[in-house]
């Protein structure tokens, strides 16, 4: 898995929101302290703090959804000073 750095550093930038891989995605999640619950296929997470929970599914391909990857850009934008 590549480090967190990098992987953040993807999230933020806009042009690659079609090609991140669903494992690098909730493996940075976990590791930057989002607690994970699991229902079937969906991924949902909390954060103590975060009043928003993030719920992702991966596509067939193994990659993270777009719009799903938006959602998780938005919250590291708006609560940035926290995470």
């Amino acid at each position: 898995m590549p480090n967190e750095e990098k992987v953040r550093a993807a999230l933020l930038d806009a042009d690659k929101d079609y090609n991140h891989r669903f494992n690098d995605v909730v493996g940075y999640l976990e590791a930057t302290g989002w607690k994970l619950r699991i229902k079937g296929s969906h991924r949902i997470f909390t954060r103590h703090g975060c009043p928003f929970l993030l719920n992702l599914q991966p596509e067939r391909t193994g990659k993270a959804k777009a719009y799903q990857i938006r959602q998780v850009r938005q919250l590291l934008l708006r609560y940035e000073s926290q995470f």
